[in-house]
């Protein structure tokens, strides 16, 4: 029962995911279309969650901690589904 309840709340937490990654992707690689959520580009996507690198002003960083929190939460949930019973 958990387990299922755990599932729903993941993919009701992974809904704000798509308007984060648009703004995450449209800050790292300087673009405004819509085109950038299905461009495969990964390696600067990755070189940014490790650094600052991309993230000019202190909006873009405060945007960047939201989104590895986001992430790192994300990444919890996950765990957390596939190691409970």
């Amino acid at each position: 029962m958990i387990n299922k309840a755990l599932i729903v709340f993941f993919l009701l937490y992974g809904i704000p995911l798509f308007r984060l990654r648009y703004t995450w992707r449209s800050t790292v690689y300087r673009r405004s279309d819509w085109k950038i959520n299905i461009l495969p580009w990964f390696g600067h996507d990755t070189m940014a969650l490790f650094t600052n690198r991309y993230f000019h002003d202190e909006d873009e960083r405060a945007m960047a901690r939201r989104f590895r929190l986001y992430l790192a939460g994300y990444v919890a949930l996950f765990v957390m589904i596939v190691w409970l019973p």
